[in-house]
């Protein structure tokens, strides 16, 4: 069930969440999902330090085409909050789909950081906790 607009505005102001840092936040982790996706290797190629490497030199990539934008979206703890995301739903998910795309997963944070769209109170929940981590700077 849905939280409704007003509830999440108000929501919105008490946690000063802004439409513009959504919309910057989720071409951020939809950049990161898409080039983990475009760039892993395989399960049969790839052990568990090769994927950690993976998911650091894709969040370094991701954050250095920010950076070459203007963006300063990088601390440790986002970086920690997305692999850990990414190693339950990605790189431990043995049913991959063959080119890699998760888009349950893509669709999922596009949901999140949707300004407009009514939420769930989790993905309400998720976006708050995901939007304070990122507002936050190392």
């Amino acid at each position: 069930m849905g939280t409704n607009n007003n509830n999440i505005n108000v929501t919105y102001i008490a946690n000063n969440i802004k439409f513009e840092r959504c919309e910057l936040y989720s071409d951020f982790v939809q950049s990161l999902l898409m080039l983990i996706y475009d760039t892993y290797l395989g399960d049969d190629i790839t052990n568990k330090k090769q994927q950690k490497k993976h998911y650091d030199w894709c969040w370094d990539k991701n954050v250095d085409n920010f950076l070459k934008e203007g963006f300063h979206l990088t601390n440790e703890k986002s970086k920690e909050y997305f692999f850990q995301f990414l190693n339950e739903t990605f790189y431990n998910n043995t049913n991959k789909d063959s080119d890699y795309t998760d888009k349950k997963s893509l669709k999922f944070w596009l949901d999140v950081f949707d300004y407009v769209k009514p939420k769930t109170k989790s993905e309400l929940d998720v976006l708050i906790e995901i939007y304070k981590i990122l507002e936050k700077k190392d």
